[in-house]
């Protein structure tokens, strides 16, 4: 039999440690205890060094290779075989004669015995922080040990009984009321001698529009004038604006998405993230807020774990994101085709994935077609969440609380991107209403429409006796804050002010009608156009609407849309 040649890797960076300090113990040996090690008093269970030529060892560092050059995308012609663990790591194995089984454990982590790793798939993510060199914040490794429970106990998403409701005795929609107040080590060796090939470089794109859809208004009808006179004199009449109170959060998670500048992704969204040598897709998880402890004053920051989509019969690890600059909203491209070019046409249930592992395909990425598969079938689609009402045997009619718009989450309260207008309006949504049709109960014959009153930024010279120019109180938090923003920056450098000028009152449009979610640009535009650029605009004076920088719902199944990579 043929033997298997492999690259060998090395680890060129290492946080190991033979001794660590404990406040009971003082200093002691980062590995079993000594009477762990004793195989004379217990024969039938104890613990043995492994050397590096061991099978198991041997196993372990095979499939420690494997798994980095999965992940790094690395062309390489033999698989990746690591030589050595990072200095001060070491295997034991675990003798024990009541177990039919092997047990192995890499010591070594510099919090102790008990940090343990127990397997080699439980070590990578560490074994992957440290190679990439790119942190030596122990808060940016998605280990077991560094990140704990919060990284691999997850939490069912939310869905229609997923939410903590917020303890109110108000009602989901009320008109006379206003919108709700607002450790670590030292790294030793700095370098890695494995490096990715090529450079990250955000994917180039090119921006097309779809055509404008004229929205219907409602006609207004304005009396016959008797005379001449009359009819010089009498003003046309106009649509009466009304300002619609803000319906208040109805859960805990929707409170913390309506505050500005606290998470920009949410729980069940799809987005793209930064897998190093190129951008993949995946699904918000799990979020906190946390805080550097190496930067003192620092303002805490979101992070993220996300799960990359992949074909059925591959379940890549999670992922730890903590900044921003690593994800991309959902529409920030279009889903490119699939590498596997005879698969064009296709779609995730209609593809045979065996085929396409057995290599029947031709050349290609299985994982990636599988996530840009799965990423289509979703984005036309909407999932209406949490139910506020149930009407169906009188009016035929259940509202609801927030919906999945293709990957994007919406909740009632918030502004979201038109259609309509060349897509420069937005509406701040009141009611998201299911209507059944007439002597009908079956759901899927239902239609669903938004009400909501609609804005269009407008911008005006500065005007002195006017400060505030037509200052809106019933504006979502998010948008008020943006403007400020946005005002701070074009007063002092071009003497204008912005406002959103409420286009209609009380709108009703359908769920084709939605571009997807609004989006501050103060936050935004600094990831998708990169903070020199940004910093750039914002000297000039020049903050465009970020709308113009991400597609549209549907973008990813044969629209113009800017596409990913």
């Amino acid at each position: 039999m043929a033997l298997t040649h492999f690259t060998p890797i090395y680890a060129g960076r290492s946080d190991g440690e033979i001794e660590i300090r404990s406040k009971k113990y003082g200093k002691e040996f980062n590995g079993p205890s000594n009477d762990q090690l004793d195989k004379v008093a217990n024969p039938d269970d104890y613990y043995e060094p492994l050397d590096h030529d061991h099978p198991i060892t041997i196993e372990w560092k095979r499939q420690l290779g494997g798994m980095l050059q999965r992940e790094m995308r690395a062309q390489a012609e033999q698989p990746w075989f690591l030589m050595f663990f990072p200095e001060n790591y070491r295997l034991y194995k675990h003798n024990k004669e009541t177990r039919d089984h092997t047990d192995a454990y890499l010591y070594g982590y510099p919090q102790g015995r008990k940090k343990r790793f127990r397997s080699a798939q439980e070590f990578f993510p560490h074994f992957q922080w440290l190679m990439e060199g790119k942190s030596e914040d122990y808060g940016d490794c998605a280990c077991k040990n560094c990140a704990g429970d919060w990284v691999h106990k997850i939490e069912p998403l939310p869905g229609r009984d997923g939410f903590v409701p917020v303890q109110r005795d108000n009602p989901a929609i009320k008109k006379d009321a206003a919108q709700s107040k607002r450790e670590a080590f030292p790294v030793k060796k700095e370098s890695t001698l494995v490096k990715r090939e090529g450079s990250l470089a955000t994917p180039k794109v090119v921006i097309q529009q779809r055509p404008p859809v004229q929205s219907s208004k409602p006609s207004v009808k304005t009396p016959t004038p008797t005379n001449a006179t009359s009819m010089a004199t009498r003003p046309p009449s106009q649509p009466v604006m009304t300002l619609t109170p803000l319906p208040l959060p109805r859960t805990k998670e929707q409170e913390l998405d309506a505050q500005y500048g606290k998470y920009t992704y949410r729980l069940g969204e799809l987005v793209w993230f930064n897998r190093g040598t190129a951008w993949g897709l995946s699904l918000i998880t799990k979020r906190d807020i946390v805080k550097d402890p190496q930067r003192q004053g620092a303002r805490p920051r979101a992070r993220y774990l996300v799960q990359p989509l992949s074909h059925p019969f591959n379940h890549p690890e999670p992922k730890l994101i903590t900044s921003d600059d690593s994800l991309r909203p959902w529409l920030a491209w279009s889903a490119p085709g699939p590498t596997h070019k005879a698969l064009a046409g296709k779609t995730f249930s209609t593809v045979d994935w065996k085929a396409v592992l057995a290599g029947q395909y031709g050349p290609g990425d299985a994982e990636v077609d599988g996530s840009i598969f799965a990423a289509k079938q979703i984005d036309e689609s909407f999932t209406l969440l949490s139910p506020l009402s149930n009407n169906t045997t009188t009016t035929g009619e259940r509202s609801y609380s927030a919906l999945f718009l293709g990957g994007e989450k919406l909740y009632v309260g918030e502004p979201a991107r038109l259609r309509i207008n060349s897509g420069q309006d937005i509406i701040v949504i009141h009611q998201i209403i299911e209507k059944l049709k007439p002597n009908s109960t079956n759901i899927n014959l239902a239609s669903v429409h938004v009400l909501g009153d609609i804005y269009r930024l407008t911008t005006l010279p500065y005007d002195v006796a006017n400060p505030k120019q037509s200052a809106n109180p019933q504006l979502p938090a998010r948008m008020k804050a943006d403007l400020d923003f946005r005002n701070s920056v074009t007063l002092p450098t071009k003497k204008v002010q912005s406002y959103w000028k409420q286009i209609q009152s009380s709108a009703r449009l359908t769920i084709a009608d939605l571009k997807g979610r609004w989006y501050e640009s103060s936050i935004l535009l600094p990831v998708l156009r990169g903070s020199n650029v940004f910093v750039t605009d914002v000297q000039r004076g020049d903050i465009t609407d970020v709308g113009e920088w991400i597609n549209g719902r549907g973008d990813a199944n044969g629209a113009a849309g800017k596409m990913g990579t």
